[in-house]
Order: structure tokens, then sequence, then C-alpha cells
């Protein structure tokens, strides 16, 4: 196979979200393969996307993908993408109309596609030509979702390495599949949400932070040890951290609009970084995270960064009525009302690491 037409890969409503998502980025990026338009790499939304769409396209092609990067493009009138073959990190392709003035017709060979927005085309990036003459209307919104063959010759470009190594924490990139639990209103999961070696750059970088002691409790409080044996470093909203920050408030975004549809306003906290080491017995015992003195918070967001082989105990649990027992698979995201009883269990062996977040608004009534 080198192309296949795959008509509504997406719907058209989440074409339309995406499309706004690009459109409303505040820095205009440039391109020198197509002049006349804006290009985005690995934006998060389309890292999300790129991500639910892993094991869907690898039906199509009969194949275990694993995804390597997005890139979209808004492309203006006059724009031209000339006939071309792709790099190793696109050996298979999606191309995805997002929105339209004009319909515009992709070229694989020499053969014209038209696509609807929604429609996908799955190509082989790197043995296929694919092109556009040029663009007669005004706008055209598009995507480009890069995947390889786990078993193939070109499995080593998963998450696109060989483009970003030379970038530091690149953490945000790459989003996986979403899985939500609507049986109760209780926890939405993002899983794989952080690729393995990303996670591991960021808790290099964490892990020579100096970590506050176990009598600091949120924002500097006194805490009850009895209640929470744990050490955390607050990750400043620097450049240093700012990546991190943009993944987890798409994910944030995402959430609540497909699942709570909380009134969100703000995240006023700092990501926390917390550790609970089996030397320290530590734990956190059953507790809401809104209170008095939180009572803005209204979503709460865990961020698994340890293997499960790391440690034992520790398990997240959230109290619904039922103890539910968390997924806690290295790189998963967790969000939850922050309204609802939850604990960390006795870590008995290694260690448990994890990022903490806190999303606020108007006080629930």
């Amino acid at each position: 196979m080198l192309y296949r037409i795959a008509n509504q890969l997406i719907g058209p409503d989440e074409a339309r979200k995406l499309a706004d998502i690009i459109k409303s980025q505040p820095d205009k990026q440039g391109d020198d393969q197509v002049p006349k338009s804006h290009a985005y790499y690995s934006l998060a939304a389309c890292s999300v996307l790129l991500g639910q769409l892993t094991e869907k396209v690898s039906k199509l092609v009969g194949k275990t993908l694993k995804p390597t990067y997005t890139y979209c493009r808004v492309y203006l009138k006059g724009a031209i993408l000339a006939p071309h073959k792709d790099r190793p990190s696109c050996e298979y392709s999606v191309t995805i109309n997002l929105s339209q003035t004009h319909p515009w017709i992709i070229y694989m060979d020499e053969t014209g596609v038209t696509q609807t927005p929604g429609d996908g085309v799955i190509y082989r990036g790197c043995e296929i030509e694919h092109s556009r003459k040029e663009f007669e209307g005004d706008e055209y919104v598009q995507v480009f979702l890069h995947y390889v063959d786990a078993n193939g010759p070109y499995k080593d470009y998963i998450y696109d390495n060989k483009h970003v190594q030379s970038k530091p924490v690149t953490i945000y990139r790459h989003v996986f599949e979403t899985d939500v639990h609507r049986n109760h209103t209780t926890y939405y999961r993002f899983v794989e949400a952080l690729p393995e070696p990303n996670i591991d750059e960021l808790r290099q970088i964490l892990d020579t932070k100096t970590l506050k002691d176990a009598e600091v409790g949120d924002n500097g409080g006194e805490v009850n040890i009895s209640k929470r044996r744990s050490k955390i470093f607050w990750l400043p909203k620097t450049d240093e951290f700012v990546e991190v920050y943009k993944i987890l408030h798409e994910l944030i975004s995402r959430c609540n609009q497909e699942f709570y549809k909380f009134h969100l306003t703000e995240i006023n906290e700092d990501i926390q970084y917390t550790v609970y080491n089996s030397d320290d017995e530590g734990y956190y015992d059953w507790h809401l995270d809104m209170g008095p003195s939180k009572a803005k918070r209204k979503l709460s967001l865990v961020c698994q960064l340890s293997d499960p082989s790391e440690y034992e105990g520790g398990e997240l649990q959230i109290n619904t009525g039922n103890v539910l027992t968390v997924e806690k698979e290295k790189g998963t995201v967790i969000l939850f009302p922050s309204y609802l009883l939850h604990r960390v269990t006795p870590v008995t062996k290694g260690t448990r690491r994890s990022l903490v977040m806190w999303i606020e608004g108007p006080a629930f009534v």
C-alpha cells in the first residue's frame, strides 16, 4: 500500500475545533517549504490526535505503528506544495483536512484526492511523491500525523528523536490514547500521556533540585505528618518548565470539554513534584484537595513519573462510595474533581514520583 483514503477519519466538529486551536496560536511560524503558510511542529492539541489515532491507523495499514511527530499548516492564497518525499520519521503519514474556504486537491503521485473536513489520506511518506498545486482559496488548515513501523527499519525514529535530541525537556510533544470511565463521575485517564524518554529527562532535572522536606505542606503551610509523609518541589512557571505547563493545560482543556464541563478559569498554583520513599514510609492519607482555603480548586491532576516496577504500594485511590484504585502506568495522567476523597497508600518498597496540579474556577455552589 502506497496510500489509501480514509474518509471521516475524525468527525467534522473535532476537525473544526482543532483548526480553531491551530489558527489561534499567537506565534505565526513560517515554513520555507511553503512560504505562503503558517506551520507548527508538534502542537500539543495535534499530539493528542496523533495518539488517539495510533491504533486506528495501525489497523488500516496492517502494521503496529508508533508515533513520531505532528506538523500542521494554515495554507494561504497562492500556496504551493511542490512534489516531494519525506524523511524517515514519516514512514507512515496521515494528512487530514481540518477546515477550508475552498476545496484543494492533494496529489499522490499523479492521482488527485479531494478531502472534506475530517477526511484523511494515509500514505507511505518516504516512498510516494505527494504535492498540491497553487491554492486559489483563502485558507486551508491541515495536519500531518507521522508514524513508523514498530518493527520496521525506522523504528528508532519513534518520538522523532532524530529531530529533537538537541532540545531540552520535550515532555509536551506526544500524547496518546484516552480512556474515559463513565460508570461514575470519577476520573478521566490519558494513557501514556507523556513519553518515557522525556519523563526520564524531566526526572533527571527534578532530582537535581533541592526537595523540600516532609514537614512543609502545600504552599509552605504546616502539614500534619501523621497524615502525610512525602518530599515535594514546586515547578516554577519559568522557561525551564513552560512546556510541561502547556501540555498539561491542553490535557485539562480536553478533559473538561469532553467530560466534566466545569467552569475553569486559571492554574494559579505551581505544579508540585512529589516523591514518596519507602525509607520514609511515604504516604498521603484520605483527604480532599479543596477546603476553606482552597475553595477554588475544581479539578486535580496526577501524572505518574515512575514505572510500577520501581516501587510497591503507593496506590492512588479515589473514594466515590466505592474505593477505586487508579492505573499507575508510567506516563499516565489522571484528572478528577477536587471534591473527591483520595489517598496514596504507603510505599513499602522503592520510590514513587509524580506531578500534581490543581485547576481553579468559581467555587461550587
